[in-house]
């Protein structure tokens, strides 16, 4: 089961090569010279250093002399005008947001500084989105060696086979396959023209693909989804298989005749109900508060898909869903050895106590910045909770 996504960003979530090689077009054609495109293809982009200097090579072509720091400031002030206000690629944004609702971790590995990086993608709305971003400073060895994909993959807790990386380069493309990972190739119009890449998979552009697509394409199914009457048996099978008891399908039965759900999250494979989570609202007795948390759980999968990866991806997903909902905070009672991979921490250290106490299994997860800032209480969950015994 694919767990997370690891983009390149120069080249792949933003244009930044395009610019560059038009100005210093331009510039060439001013002095009726050719910008030699395929060498600065072949030598700069996806390099660690560049090893064409365009202004040298103009003194060369046309014998004249030229200010050179002030020709590369002027093309330098000239590219970031016009990355300030370039968009993303085409498909980018569409994956990230996919992503997020198919409960997929993300992140950025780059070999561009984080100053270049951060801050483009702080201007795109994108930085928020990723659960960690990688560069050159975090890394020992830039590509063509893996090291920046194997920091993303440590930081995000999976494994190489459990990741998919999208890349526009052969540099990158070696990296990612040098970290053990399968890759989308998504040359750009400059990429492109270093050839065929060596990838898993060859996209023209992100538009190309749905995201669902291109996971169906490597073998995951899983489909994510609020519940439809037809996933009610299914639903319920996977509650009473998954806890040897139907205490905790009842619950959800109980809970949905009472019109007491607020999302109800079903894992599907191939028609197949295999996963299941419930979320409800819970209030906080000292502050009267309603409407702002939730309870979560039960969350189930079926026997023989377990430790696959779909749990993950339905905590996830479901914790991505009510975040759009604008609940402020979600509790549950589990494994905090589990559960604090999602963020949780013990509810005490947000001020919060429980019907079923404050001990470490009891946790809370802010989905808002600062939503539990100077709140406290003991949080009260739906009485169907106990009428079922739960």
């Amino acid at each position: 089961m694919i767990q997370a996504l690891i983009f390149d960003f120069d080249g792949l979530i933003l244009d930044t090569e395009t610019p560059e090689v038009q100005i210093w077009q331009e510039l060439y054609a001013f002095y009726k010279q050719e910008f030699p495109l395929d060498e600065w293809v072949r030598t700069v982009v996806g390099a660690t250093i560049s090893n064409l200097d365009p202004v040298a090579r103009l003194e060369q072509l046309t014998g004249l002399p030229f200010d050179r720091q002030d020709l590369k400031e002027q093309a330098h002030r000239k590219r970031q005008h016009w990355l300030a206000i370039q968009p993303a690629l085409p498909g980018v944004a569409d994956y990230l947001d996919s992503a997020r609702r198919l409960g997929l971790r993300l992140a950025v590995a780059s070999s561009s500084p984080h100053a270049w990086v951060d801050g483009y993608l702080r201007r795109l709305k994108f930085y928020d989105l990723f659960d960690t971003v990688i560069c050159r400073e975090d890394a020992p060895r830039l590509k063509p060696d893996p090291d920046l994909f194997l920091a993303a993959l440590s930081a995000l807790r999976v494994r190489a086979d459990q990741a998919l990386a999208f890349e526009d380069s052969p540099n990158g493309v070696k990296a990612a396959k040098a970290a053990g990972m399968r890759v989308v190739g998504v040359p750009n119009s400059i990429t492109a023209r270093l050839g065929p890449l060596p990838a898993d998979l060859t996209l023209a552009s992100l538009t190309d693909l749905s995201l669902a697509g291109l996971l169906g394409h490597f073998g995951d199914l899983l489909s994510l989804r609020p519940e439809l009457p037809e996933d009610l048996p299914g639903i319920r099978q996977v509650n009473e298989r998954a806890f040897r008891t139907k205490t905790e399908a009842g619950l959800v039965d109980l809970c949905r005749t009472r019109g007491k759900v607020v999302l109800s999250l079903a894992a599907i494979i191939e028609g197949q109900v295999v996963g299941h989570v419930l979320f409800t609202t819970v209030t906080l007795d000292s502050l009267h508060l309603s409407g702002c948390g939730l309870g979560l759980g039960p969350i189930a999968v079926l026997p023989e898909f377990q430790r696959s990866g779909i749990g993950s991806r339905l905590m996830r997903a479901g914790l991505e869903y009510v975040r759009r909902l604008d609940y402020g905070f979600v509790v549950l009672l589990g494994n905090p050895a589990y559960y604090s991979r999602f963020g949780f921490v013990p509810g005490r250290a947000l001020g919060l106590t429980s019907d079923y106490g404050d001990g470490d299994e009891f946790q809370a997860l802010e989905l808002s910045p600062s939503a539990l800032a100077r709140v406290c209480g003991c949080v009260k969950y739906i009485p169907e909770f106990e009428e079922m015994g739960c």
